[in-house]
């Protein structure tokens, strides 16, 4: 595919991408307090562009920072699942619970996804024992997030959807251990398989089913807008 078709077909979505976190972020700082759960909401945004430039990388044929395909469109499904979905997730979870002290931990967790992200990539690049510390960072992060939502007084969603998204914050927490083994040299699952067990349980049984839990119990935000817009999104 030709790079001038490929920037044709992703420039929509990049331009819609910027758009939403936008319009998130002037949201955020409508409200009555701005908070980072809300702020993290926006900014997430940017993985997703970050997503489609990597797919536009794949699509073309071309490399970027030395990787060429499959690493490519690995880089833009991780991009779109362990960037913009999983801190989508932790930032809607915040609107979840209500005890101060798990929402406290749950908007440190809103930090170290970037920075678990980083290290990650780093590893990638080839940087000693960033590979190991990212990925025990993820799998840190999603033990603290599930156990901060599940007994941090969860009152501000109705039962049935806060069932599945228990179950979908469970998910990374089971899928993190073939990327354990992988990052410390000991893969008990090959390529493929990691695509299938670990990326594709991920982005469907955590992003996408977590993604339906708050479309479905719409948990409201800490803070409300300042023009009397109540909705939770």
């Amino acid at each position: 595919m030709t790079l001038s078709l490929v920037i044709t077909l992703l420039s929509v979505p990049v331009v819609l991408a910027v758009a939403a976190g936008c319009v998130l972020l002037r949201r955020a700082f409508a409200r009555s307090e701005i908070l980072p759960e809300e702020v993290a909401l926006a900014v997430a945004w940017v993985f997703l562009v970050g997503s489609l430039f990597w797919l536009g990388v794949f699509l073309s044929g071309s490399s970027f920072l030395g990787f060429a395909a499959p690493w490519t469109w690995l880089a833009a499904a991780h991009f779109a699942f362990a960037g913009f979905g999983a801190l989508t997730i932790t930032s809607l979870s915040c609107r979840v619970v209500s005890d101060r002290r798990a929402l406290k931990v749950l908007r440190v967790l809103l930090v170290v996804h970037p920075v678990a992200y980083l290290v990650t990539a780093a590893g990638i690049l080839g940087y000693r024992y960033c590979d190991e510390a990212g990925a025990v960072a993820y799998e840190t992060l999603f033990i603290t997030q599930l156990g901060a939502v599940a007994f941090g007084s969860p009152h501000r969603m109705k039962h049935g959807p806060l069932l599945l998204l228990i179950f979908a914050l469970l998910v990374p927490v089971a899928t993190l251990v073939p990327a354990l083994a992988w990052a410390w040299g000991r893969p008990f699952l090959d390529l493929t398989e990691m695509v299938h067990y670990h990326g594709i349980v991920n982005a469907i049984g955590h992003v996408s089913l977590g993604l339906v839990a708050f479309a479905i119990g719409r948990p409201p935000s800490h803070s409300p807008v300042q023009d009397g817009d109540q909705r939770a999104l």
